[in-house]
């Protein structure tokens, strides 16, 4: 506004006193000779000059200000304009609008010059009886010389669709050297536009803000974020970066992975190849859930769960790859699987145990019933090999019921040195290897099941011995671990198993010198059915972490291939010693008794019949528990009751002989009664006492087990 202000001032002032001096001359001369040309009266002559001077004089000093505007430079000026320029002379009749003006509003020239101003501005004061009090109200007169900003109203500017247009009006009132008015000026700037202009810049801010705030978040969540990322050219699969958990994930720096590809890192994917997921990524744009692992350089394997995701970054294609590691999670899962296929190879080893005991015991019965009939050394020698064969199936079966359900062992207090002795000896019997021990001493006996602790160092001591071809030498080191203060430590040293309970233990150590065991082949080694050999059933070692397991101890197993093996056990023991060995037992216990058998074997039955009868007793049978209840029950109330009962604890289709036991104590507190199982490692089996039995009895037995039994509940 400001700048018309000062550009018709001028081109009233200056450029209309120069340019009218010299109009005034040219027109004054052009009058001249044309008077004299058509008129040859000086007095005549004289009054047409008077009268064209004053007029020239009149137009060139009042009216300059249209003659300017008609001026190409001057209109090239106003039209260029981005402001709605509107000319009003002094009545406030419109004289000229800019080329913006007539944009705007829509109308012609035709249609607005000459009528007053209030056809095109809208404004509660100005009407047509008004309008010069208004513009003279709001226009600003510049009669001192000075460059100030006039001031705004606020208005609607009229458009020939009828749409109001807001505008920010500027009044100049315009005068001439003698400083009257000539007329006015109006600069009018549309107000959509401006509030436009404010609506993209405050936009802009506000993207410029968010983009601020949304890159902050991103670097802290990237920073901060407790998964793996690596960022990705997505053209050439190089690291562009890489925050701080991915770093420890691939143990690397930033400035090593920087550039790198992902061949570079070790990361191996286990579902699909590099170029697989380039392309995946590339048509689908992401990529969830894959598996992969890194190789380290020592051959260690990290295996992590990944997803990734293609974006934009700086007009270029990135892939964002996320990681988790998961190593510890896939080796509890691996545990969890392992237990679990430990537990169904029990339950079914357990079930064919039992069977195999039956039949073992009907075998075993029937050779002590051939030796006690055969008095010729050279017969009995086979019949004795037969039974030396079924008792090594017993061990076999043992094994099996390392498996099945209970699993606890028969406890007893065995001197370690003994115990440890002796079955690595008799693992190593037959080889050229040697066993070199270290006991510390005072070393307290074990609290173990004697049998299924031997099978354990027997089966640990055997591997070693295999393992340097039979031949060389086996360490067994055994020392004092005391778990009993409150300050000792839950976990033992060099054992990574669950934690054990507070207590004293015995910790063997049997390290060989063998090839070692390959890192991938080491956590499978206590897989049920998992070996490495030509031979065997693959049970040995499962057998070892069961039993282990059962004992409430720990096992560790640590190979160097070329270096050799370690396992470590960890056992419980006591504070007392060990009883002393039991007394000779005589043939058999004297006396008529009446014994109760109840087994839902009839080939048990029998020959259990047979055996008793040998020893001259009188046996009376029944199927199930509930039988058996309802004979010792008569016998009970006739006066004639049993002298003993041997039950079979299980009975898949009647009264069990648990339940049996607990009847016939209710009628009879003082009964006598034996538990026989073919589950030799049942809970009920081991702990008969708490039970209500006297005596215990496992399948497959021999004669001198039988007869002992009974020695122990009806003579001792």
């Amino acid at each position: 506004m400001n700048f018309l202000r000062i550009w018709i001032r001028n081109a009233t002032d200056d450029r209309a006193r120069r340019d009218g001096e010299w109009m005034f001359i040219l027109i004054f001369f052009f009058t001249f000779g044309t008077i004299v040309s058509f008129f040859h009266s000086v007095s005549g002559l004289f009054w047409v000059l008077a009268f064209w001077m004053v007029v020239i004089h009149f137009s060139v000093n009042h009216l300059g200000i249209f003659r300017n505007l008609t001026n190409t430079e001057n209109k090239l000026i106003l039209d260029n304009v981005f402001d709605i320029v509107i000319i009003v002379d002094s009545q406030g009749s419109i004289v000229r609008m800019n080329r913006r003006g007539y944009h705007v509003t829509q109308f012609s020239s035709i249609a607005l010059i000459g009528h007053g101003v209030e056809m095109l501005v809208i404004h509660r004061d100005l009407s047509p009886r008004n309008r010069v009090e208004w513009l003279e109200e709001h226009a600003w007169h510049d009669t001192g010389g000075q460059n100030r900003r006039s001031p705004s109203i606020d208005a609607i500017l009229a458009t020939r669709s009828g749409e109001e247009v807001p505008v920010d009006l500027r009044v100049v009132c315009l005068v001439d050297l003698s400083h009257e008015t000539t007329g006015y000026i109006i600069s009018a700037t549309d107000m959509r536009i401006t509030q436009q202009l404010i609506k993209e810049i405050s936009d802009r801010e506000y993207a410029a803000r968010d983009l601020a705030l949304s890159e902050s978040k991103f670097s802290r969540l990237f920073v901060f974020n407790p998964t793996g990322i690596l960022i990705l050219d997505m053209d050439t699969l190089r690291i562009t970066d890489v925050n701080p958990v991915m770093e420890n994930i691939l143990e690397m720096e930033t400035s090593m992975l920087e550039g790198r590809t992902l061949g570079d890192t070790g990361l191996d994917f286990a579902d699909m190849s590099r170029e697989d997921f380039s392309e995946r990524i590339r048509q689908e744009g992401s990529v969830s859930e894959f598996s992969a692992q890194i190789t380290f350089e020592n051959q260690r394997v990290k295996k992590c769960r990944l997803s990734a995701v293609a974006f934009d970054l700086n007009d270029s294609r990135r892939i964002m790859l996320s990681a988790s590691d998961i190593t510890a999670e896939e080796e509890i899962r691996e545990a969890l699987m392992r237990r679990q296929k430990v537990e169904t190879v029990g339950i079914l080893a357990g079930g064919i145990a039992h069977d195999f005991n039956n039949i073992l015991a009907v075998i075993l019965g029937h050779i002590g019933l051939a030796k006690m009939r055969i008095t010729d050394k050279q017969a009995r020698d086979p019949v004795e090999r037969a039974e030396q064969a079924c008792l090594r199936a017993r061990e076999i079966t043992g094994q099996l019921l390392a498996f099945s359900r209970g699993g606890a062992p028969v406890l007893g207090i065995h001197d370690t040195r003994e115990l440890v002795t002796e079955f690595s000896m008799l693992a190593v019997d037959g080889t050229s290897v040697a066993c070199l021990y270290n006991f510390e001493p005072g070393l307290p006996p074990l609290h173990v099941d004697r049998i299924q602790i031997g099978q354990v160092l027997t089966n640990l001591v055997k591997n070693g011995a295999q393992a340097m071809d039979n031949s060389g030498f086996i360490d067994i080191a055994c020392t004092v671990c005391d778990y009993r203060s409150r300050s000792a430590r839950a976990r033992p040293n060099g054992l990574d198993s669950k934690p054990v309970k507070r207590g004293l233990y015995v910790q063997i150590a049997i390290h060989d010198r063998g090839c070692g065991i390959p890192e991938a082949i080491v956590k499978k080694i206590f897989d049920p059915f998992f070996s490495t050999k030509q031979t065997g059933s693959g049970l040995g070692l499962s057998i070892v972490y069961s039993v282990i397991q059962n004992h409430g101890g720990a096992l560790e197993v640590q190979s160097e291939p070329h270096k050799g093996t370690t396992f470590t056990l960890l056992l419980p023991a006591m504070d007392e010693e060990p009883s002393s060995a039991l007394p000779e037992i005589p043939a058999a216990p004297d006396g008529e008794f009446r014994i109760l058998v109840m087994d839902d074997d009839e080939q048990v039955i029998a020959t259990a019949v047979s055996l008793l009868a040998s020893f001259g007793y009188a046996v009376d049978i029944a199927k199930d528990g509930q039988e058996a209840c309802e004979k010792y029950a008569a016998a009970f109330e006739s006066d004639t009751p049993y002298d003993a009962a041997i039950l079979d604890l299980v009975v898949p289709e009647g009264m069990s002989g648990q339940e049996c036991a607990a009847a016939i104590l209710t009628k009879d507190p003082a009964a006598v009664l034996i538990v026989s199982s073919g589950y030799s490692d049942d809970p009920v089996l081991a702990h008969w006492k708490e039970h209500g039995f006297k005596g215990a009895l496992k399948k497959p037995y021999t004669v001198d087990e039988m007869r002992r039994a009974l020695l122990n509940v009806l003579v001792l």
